[in-house]
């Protein structure tokens, strides 16, 4: 399938604000949904973003139960060469570090949280997280329920009606440099696409 076909590029998608005035309305800008028929695409998926990321960047992930974010965050672990990624749910965060990178992985569960208003202690531990000379790469489970500073990725996966195993994700990204690293890797994917050895976009 021709590669056009799939290059709709980034779309602005709207703005969004919380209640800090210190975190005003950043724009949104999305991308073409990315099917997942099975875990196999859903780790190449997190590898082809891998690549992209850096301290400082936090992956808000949201989807229903059982729709695979911790199966993402393994994948994105595994790509980074980080073993022994486990839903942090009692714990709510844990820190892996990163082989051979000059930043950490930090992987959170915000499902206890109804939400983490700007100012708690959840919010400024997590803000901590991403300064200093090794800021983390923060990504966060039922991140919705949170609204971080900065540079963050938004991934919302979709599980179909008809129960099957494939996964719609939802990809848009917040500031610019979020937005062309994302832009970058969604270029990754497209090559997956193309050559066939990925499940398609839509």
């Amino acid at each position: 399938m021709c590669r056009d076909e799939f290059c709709l590029g980034p779309q602005k998608t709207g703005r969004i604000m919380t209640g800090d005035i210190e975190r005003e309305a950043d724009l949104i800008v999305g991308f073409p949904a990315v099917i997942c028929r099975s875990e196999d695409d859903t780790a190449a998926l997190a590898e082809a973003l891998a690549g992209e990321t850096r301290g400082g960047l936090v992956i808000i992930l949201s989807g229903e139960l059982g729709a695979g974010k911790t199966t993402f965050t393994q994948g994105m672990g595994r790509a980074l060469g980080v073993s022994g990624v486990k839903s942090p749910t009692f714990v709510t965060e844990s820190l892996h570090q990163i082989p051979n990178r000059d930043f950490d992985l930090v992987h959170a569960d915000l499902y206890r949280f109804g939400s983490v208003p700007p100012g708690s202690d959840t919010d400024l531990q997590f803000t901590e997280y991403l300064s200093g000379p090794r800021a983390a790469l923060l990504i966060v489970e039922w991140g919705e329920r949170w609204t971080p500073p900065g540079d963050r990725w938004n991934i919302d996966i979709v599980s179909p009606d008809d129960g099957s195993d494939s996964r719609s994700f939802m990809l848009s990204s917040c500031r610019d440099d979020a937005s062309r690293r994302m832009s970058r890797a969604y270029e990754a994917i497209l090559d997956l696409i193309v050559t066939g050895r990925f499940g398609g976009a839509c």
